[in-house]
């Protein structure tokens, strides 16, 4: 899971400033509950309007009370809340989800919080400017390019503290994750505990896990809990087959095998959402998911 909430930039502009004190409200209630940072699809400062007609240079400007133009300047710079932008960094794969699928709210298409709401599996914080978004959940249409297929779904939502109380069992699972304290020292030694029921390792991976950087290995425990806990289904996320080139080249293919009980067997599905290129090999068999390989992209015909 990941520890930050992101922000829908369609609540701006704001109908009233008092807004503000609602939305820092709510910003300290999840730092409290465990989402410290809250990603924008940019700095706030270089939003074009925080109220009609009026940039937040202006604002600030403008407000005379102390206690109020300290809140806001504290909030420009991280006191209350880490902001981090854009929604997806550079090397982070889930820029693929994007380009895979498209989302829609109100027939509009969108790319920013509410869609990364879906990818990232967190809370979409927005102001309460305006009615529609004074709930707990909002309804995308989601449409897949590559199959052409469309749903709805609906993804976790605040405008204000109250809402949270709706996403309980989802602020429970994040203090799970940080209660088990899943760390690279003691994942193979613990890792029956840490994914009784879906997930197994295979041996290859003892030595995988001491290898790989600290991130790509925090970002592939947060996929392999939520497939672990059924929140997300493996094919969620953004994977594939081998080329047919891999595997008609044994030497590459080779590269691919790993150990299932007794036996070597070809792993070819790879999800591809962690940065720098990494991946994870993984085989549905028996109702267990099988990992084999978590690392560096493997080679190709092309690399």
């Amino acid at each position: 899971m990941v520890n930050f909430s992101v922000f829908n930039e369609l609540s701006l502009p704001l109908s009233d400033i008092r807004e503000f004190e609602h939305f820092f409200e709510l910003l300290t209630s999840l730092r409290k509950l465990g989402l410290e940072k809250i990603r924008m699809d940019r700095e706030f400062i270089h939003y074009p309007e925080v109220l009609p007609s009026i940039t937040f240079q202006q604002l600030i400007g403008q407000i005379t009370d102390r206690n109020k133009k300290r809140r806001l300047l504290s909030f420009l710079k991280n006191s209350i809340s880490v902001i981090e932008s854009p929604l997806i960094l550079d090397n982070e794969e889930e820029s693929e989800q994007l380009l895979e699928n498209e989302y829609f709210y109100n027939a509009r298409a969108t790319i920013g919080g509410l869609a990364c709401s879906d990818i990232w599996n967190t809370i979409a914080i927005s102001f309460n400017s305006k009615e529609e978004w004074n709930k707990e959940s909002i309804t995308l249409e989601k449409h897949s390019i590559l199959d052409t297929q469309e749903k709805s779904i609906s993804i976790q939502h605040s405008s204000k503290v109250e809402h949270l109380e709706k996403h309980k069992d989802f602020f429970d699972n994040l203090e799970e994750e940080r209660r088990l304290d899943i760390r690279q020292e003691n994942l193979w030694k613990r890792r029956e505990e840490f994914f009784p029921n879906k997930i197994v390792f295979c041996k290859e991976i003892e030595k995988q896990i001491k290898q790989i950087d600290k991130i790509i290995f925090e970002q592939t425990i947060g996929i392999l809990r939520d497939v672990e806990s059924a929140k997300k289904l493996i094919t969620d996320y953004n994977y594939s087959g081998e080329s047919k080139s891999v595997k008609e080249d044994e030497s590459l293919k080779k590269l691919r095998y790993f150990t299932l009980g007794n036996d070597k067997v070809f792993f070819e599905n790879h999800i591809k959402s962690l940065p720098n290129a990494n991946r994870i090999y993984f085989l549905e068999q028996d109702d267990k998911i099988f990992i084999g390989y978590i690392g560096k992209h493997l080679p190709t015909k092309k690399h």
